[in-house]
């Protein structure tokens, strides 16, 4: 681990919380497809459940870290990538299931337009009950030092981990960024 990054160690209600919530994400998008109102955009063999619970898992972890709430509703098509707010400013929540690769960690998203917040988190799965959260980035970063990686699935807009803020400077960059609006 490194020292920027901060492991969170789940309990029984955080773990059930998540998967009580991935089960409701996961019955909505079901019939949104049964009805023909979504598609499927699915690039993973991870069923749509186990996609739901890695990120509602980060989603726990990010939520107890930071004394920020869920967000629990639910609506067409998803959240809008919009995993949580906080004093008017959106963040997304990246979740690997990879414990330690790719190395270097990498943030990713499928275009750069995909950062649709004003933060995005980095976090991975490291085992059952933790989850390593290795940082954040506003999305004015990210921008200045995308890079694209082509993992055999189409090309990837992603940021290296090393560049990432630690999590515990997450209220401060707020606050400025906030002031800065």
């Amino acid at each position: 681990k490194q020292e920027r990054e901060m492991d969170i160690e789940l309990n029984a209600h955080d773990l059930i919380m998540a998967a009580h919530h991935a089960g409701i994400i996961e019955g909505v998008k079901s019939l949104q497809l049964k009805n023909g109102d979504i598609k499927n955009n699915r690039i993973s063999r991870q069923s749509d459940f186990g996609i739901h619970y890695v990120g509602m898992l980060g989603e726990v972890a990010v939520s107890k870290t930071l004394g920020i709430p869920l967000r629990t509703d639910v609506t067409i098509g998803g959240d809008g990538s919009i995993d949580m707010t906080h004093q008017d400013q959106t963040i997304q929540i990246k979740t690997s299931t990879r414990p330690t690769t790719p190395t270097p960690r990498l943030m990713i998203f499928n275009s750069v337009e995909d950062f649709h917040t004003d933060w995005a988190i980095l976090c991975s799965i490291q085992n059952a009950y933790t989850v390593r959260i290795h940082g954040f980035a506003s999305k004015r970063k990210f921008v200045s030092n995308v890079v694209t990686h082509e993992f055999g699935y189409g090309t990837r807009y992603c940021m290296d981990e090393k560049l990432l803020t630690p999590i515990n400077r997450f209220h401060e960059a707020s606050e400025l960024f906030g002031a800065s609006k």
